[in-house]
């Protein structure tokens, strides 16, 4: 038994990225030059290992030797419990992908870019943990390690406005994080004083969860949906959204849209549902209620927007709702659907925030206005803009098409007048989305401006995940096995 073949796989996936942010603050504390010109190697060369080793769990997800449960706070019952699932495999995976993506469309970035590129890891690290977490208490540490870096990503390298977007997104999160809080120690007390075991082990409390009290499991399942409907987000706990991804740069807004926002709708399923699926059925008509809000108020929004990051932040709340349809639809077509679209929109949002990112370094702006004729200087941009716009829209033969159908498909069974209205929103996200293509790639340009199209690093930034879009509309069976 090596280390990569044990559950040490899933020690290293959460460390790596650690290891990396250790070894620019040691390249930084030698030579502050040297932290800055070697930041983006030192960065990306770690989150690409980091991504060679999450495709091993393709193979090894199914071995039990993948888990880690070591004692933490033993006189707790705490635990660092990692494990890997068809849940979460995608998601890990997506993590890894993005990750190195965004760190290549942060190449121009200059001002402290070692403490740029350290924050990113340590972005990753608390993401891919929130993923593998089986412990409430792991869950929870590495759920706030994730807004740390977030935070000053946005608040030092963000736009103008960037310091007000940044305090309401760290208020809203700081505020649902607590309710979890208080959730998590809820669920904690009720399991001892029923059973005698004081645990914070999430198989051990879904096994056990009815003997716990019905009121106290009411009031634990909202304090866990409010952390999560921030974190997605879902109407009305949304307005922190569409500010903080227009100030943040356009490559963090890819990693806060693309895989951030997966924590909120992962942990919806994994525990909102997967502790309290009688409570989640209970209230599942108040919360497919606001998944249609969420998808038409999203879609409403996003074709008044004038500026690209506002309207993908708005496309991104649109899109979401797909998913806590999917899982409030309590069908087998549903929850697959929402799983693979958690998978997907990360995809085809991370590209389009990506390509937003080669648009802003070109012209210090993301007004529509200021963008037009693109297609013909800039070829190779137009044909991912099309395609990224295109499965975001929920064509066929795209990989959005696949879990906003499938999501559709569940909810009609169960909630048909739903389902209807929601798939309006598919329709209006085609209006905005290639009304957007339009203005930029084809219509008229609104100066002399020229741009030149996507050199070698942002042609790798965005070339994988328009693979990937294709790939999982055309063979998305593919994609859905490794779920189950």
């Amino acid at each position: 038994m090596t280390l990569l073949d044990s559950g040490f796989l899933l020690v290293w996936l959460v460390a790596l990225p650690l290891i990396g942010a250790l070894a620019l603050v040691v390249l930084s504390a030698v030579s502050l030059e040297l932290g800055r010109r070697y930041a983006l190697t030192v960065a990306l060369v770690v989150a690409l290992l980091a991504f060679g080793l999450s495709l091993r769990l393709i193979s090894q997800r199914a071995n039990p030797a993948l888990t880690v449960n070591a004692p933490w706070i033993p006189t707790l019952g705490a635990n660092v419990h990692l494990a890997i699932d068809g849940l979460s495999l995608w998601l890990v995976l997506l993590t890894t992908l993005l990750t190195p993506l965004a760190m290549l469309a942060s190449a121009a970035i200059v001002a402290r870019r070692h403490v740029y590129f350290l924050l990113l890891l340590l972005f990753e690290s608390g993401l891919i943990g929130v993923f593998l977490a089986r412990d409430l208490v792991t869950f929870y540490v590495f759920w706030e390690v994730v807004l740390i870096p977030a935070y000053f990503l946005i608040g030092m390298w963000g736009g103008e406005n960037r310091l007000a977007a940044v305090t309401k997104f760290f208020l809203y999160t700081v505020a649902g994080s607590l309710l979890m809080l208080a959730a998590i120690i809820g669920l904690y007390v009720g399991h001892g004083a029923a059973t005698g075991r004081y645990t914070f082990d999430l198989e051990t409390l879904i096994a056990a969860r009815h003997v716990i009290p019905v009121e106290t499991r009411q009031w634990c399942f909202w304090g866990f949906a409010a952390a999560f409907f921030v974190k997605i987000p879902l109407f009305p706990l949304h307005t922190w959204q569409a500010d903080t991804y227009a100030e943040a740069p356009a490559p963090v807004a890819a990693l806060l849209s693309g895989a951030m926002s997966k924590m909120g709708t992962y942990a919806l399923v994994r525990l909102g549902v997967g502790l309290f699926p009688d409570i989640a059925r209970e209230w599942a008509t108040l919360i497919l209620t606001l998944s249609v809000i969420s998808i038409l108020h999203g879609a409403l929004a996003a074709m008044a927007q004038v500026d690209l990051k506002r309207l993908l932040a708005y496309s991104s709340l649109s899109h979401l709702g797909f998913v806590t349809l999917g899982v409030f639809s309590f069908t087998a077509y549903g929850v697959e659907g929402a799983m693979f679209h958690m998978a997907a929109h990360g995809v085809t949002t991370g590209a389009l925030f990506l390509l937003v990112a080669m648009l802003e370094s070109r012209r210090q702006t993301t007004a529509l206005a200021e963008f037009g004729g693109l297609a013909s200087g800039m070829p190779r941009f137009a044909f991912a803009m099309v395609v990224a716009s295109l499965s975001s829209a929920g064509v066929p033969l795209t990989n959005g098409f696949i879990g906003e159908f499938l999501a559709l498909l569940g909810a009609f069974t169960t909630a048909r007048w739903f389902a209807v209205a929601a798939a309006c929103g598919m329709i209006l996200s085609a209006v905005y989305l290639l009304t957007a293509v339009r203005r930029t790639l084809f219509g008229p340009s609104p100066s002399l401006f020229e741009a030149p199209d996507m050199d070698w690093r942002e042609t790798l930034a965005v070339a994988p995940l328009v693979v990937l879009m294709l790939a999982m509309g055309v063979a998305p069976q593919l994609f859905l096995q490794s779920t189950r």
